[in-house]
């Protein structure tokens, strides 16, 4: 028998059908254009159980925010971790971005959608701390290469705007068009392409 005052639909997979529910609603119609309603009959839940997880849409919408980070972030750290050249750790984090805008094309363009929303339109964590994050690790990974012989030395802040406008502009064109491709031999195309240039 369920205990007084507890709601049936209060479990983990509740808050993960929220999340999956209201993706699909921001990334197709916008943030401001989904109601709570929308979601929760979408997702069937009641109200109760998304504010209950949630508290509110926002709450939905920073959850959301904090997930996509948090997975880029995961990426970039795995493979800046593995035992290797700079080259090879860079083309493991490529592989990866290029599988995650393949696969989760939604919450790249959600994530997208929240970033370059007009001001005050909604309130997500702060992007520029993650932004920073991700450039800073990637900045210090290239600076130990320069430092171990792998690649000459070179404007550091250059280098991370080419690499991380290499690859968003690969997984960005790949959501809104299909093209190109986001092979693994890509990748290692872009990579190689961008690299050879620092090397020595």
């Amino acid at each position: 028998m369920r205990a007084a005052g507890t709601d049936p639909e209060v479990h983990p997979s509740s808050s993960e059908r929220i999340l999956s529910t209201a993706l699909d609603l921001f990334a197709v119609k916008g943030y401001d254009a989904t109601s709570v309603r929308e979601i929760c009959e979408a997702a069937g839940i009641t109200k109760p159980t998304l504010y209950h997880f949630y508290k509110s849409k926002d709450g939905v919408l920073r959850a959301l925010v904090v997930t996509g980070f948090e997975q880029f972030r995961g990426i970039v750290d795995r493979g800046l971790a593995t035992p290797g050249s700079f080259r090879a750790r860079l083309k493991i984090i490529t592989r990866e971005v290029f599988e995650q805008a393949r696969t989760q094309p939604l919450l790249w363009r959600f994530i997208h959608g929240v970033i370059w929303a007009p001001p005050g339109t909604t309130e997500p964590p702060d992007c520029t701390e993650f932004y920073d994050g991700v450039v800073g690790a990637m900045a210090v990974a290239v600076e130990d290469a320069v430092r171990c012989g792998e690649f000459a030395p070179g404007p550091v802040d250059v280098r991370m705007l080419i690499v991380m406008g290499a690859i968003s502009e690969a997984a960005t064109g790949y959501v809104i068009s299909g093209r190109p491709a986001l092979t693994p031999d890509l990748a290692d195309r872009l990579v190689d392409t961008i690299v050879d240039g620092w090397s020595r």
